[in-house]
């Protein structure tokens, strides 16, 4: 019987200054690895230089993942360029933005409907800010298939204990890992979106799943 080889993984990742990737992030891409048995990188925007990502093959090729929650210049322009430095190295397959998964955005509706059903308000989705028209349809379908109100919110938003946000109701940061954002959050309310096992578990399920 013939094995069947899982492909290895290179996730795409915005990461804090200087390249430093936040905790949750290496403890997911351990995981993967362990339950797949085959590597899995990471690569950080923000890092002086990409790492070399583990090589594909004609029968397991590469798999680049952006695990990034809204289709920004990231999305547009810096993951593209980096599956096509990788397409020198080997055979690449490159999956969805994180955020435009279907089970991602179920996840993301069955969060706000439990924090609706705690405060009885609609929430808000707190999210970097973005420009133009693709930005603005994404926005409202995510408003439309979650039930919350998007809210652009600067990662320089001010820190809770001197100047706190005006919200009207309970809110999400849309945030996968720790960043600028989460820090300037009260902790009930800055957890990012991968330390909640709702959103752990829905990442994990899908890569695991993957050839």
């Amino acid at each position: 019987m013939r094995r069947i080889i899982a492909s290895p993984l290179l996730l795409v990742v915005h990461g804090r200054a200087g390249g430093v990737i936040p905790a949750e992030l290496e403890d997911l891409a351990r995981q993967l690895q362990e339950g797949r048995g085959a590597p899995v990188a990471l690569e950080a925007l923000t890092a002086s230089e990409p790492p070399a990502p583990p090589a594909g093959s004609t029968a397991a090729p590469l798999l680049l993942v952006p695990l990034f929650l809204l289709p920004g210049s990231h999305v547009r322009r810096d993951v593209p360029q980096i599956a096509a430095r990788c397409r020198q190295r080997g055979p690449l397959r490159r999956l969805p933005f994180l955020g435009s998964w279907p089970s991602w955005q179920g996840a993301l509706a069955a969060e706000l409907a439990a924090l609706k059903a705690q405060a009885e308000a609609r929430p808000w989705l707190l999210h970097h800010p973005l420009e133009g028209p693709l930005g603005a349809a994404f926005l409202a379908h995510l408003e439309a298939v979650t039930g919350g109100r998007c809210r652009a919110t600067p990662y320089s938003a001010p820190n809770s204990a001197d100047a706190p946000l005006p919200l009207s109701g309970p809110a999400l940061p849309l945030a996968l890992a720790a960043n600028r954002l989460t820090d300037a959050l009260p902790p009930s309310l800055g957890l990012p979106l991968l330390q909640r096992p709702r959103f752990r578990a829905v990442v994990l399920e899908a890569l695991m799943a993957l050839p």
